[in-house]
């Protein structure tokens, strides 16, 4: 079976500090930027994401699967490049760059 990834571009200002000795904990907006589902392959896939700034992060789920992710402006997911996110995963990543888009691949 084929890994599934659920990947969401997000804005991530707010604070939920409620105590001053707390830090800052950022979470995302309830509403994503845009948000794209993929199925992992062999073969390096681009999502249809394209950022427009920085001041976001995406938000990377994976579910049946290990998969290779690479993030740039025209990336490509291979091994030994980018980031292994093993099954059941969620990891967030802040955005490098304006065209920044994310490739994945089975792993």
């Amino acid at each position: 079976m084929a890994a599934t990834v659920h990947i969401t571009l997000a804005r991530s200002g707010r604070d939920t500090r409620t105590e001053i000795a707390r830090p800052a904990r950022p979470v995302h907006d309830s509403v994503p930027i845009a948000s794209d589902e993929m199925t992992a392959s062999g073969t390096s896939a681009k999502s249809t994401i394209v950022t427009t700034d920085t001041a976001a992060f995406w938000s990377v789920t994976v579910t049946g699967g290990n998969i290779l992710a690479k993030f740039g402006s025209d990336p490509t997911a291979a091994a030994g490049e980018g980031w292994l996110l093993l099954d059941g995963q969620t990891r967030d990543f802040g955005v490098s760059a304006v065209g920044e888009t994310i490739a994945i691949k089975t792993a």
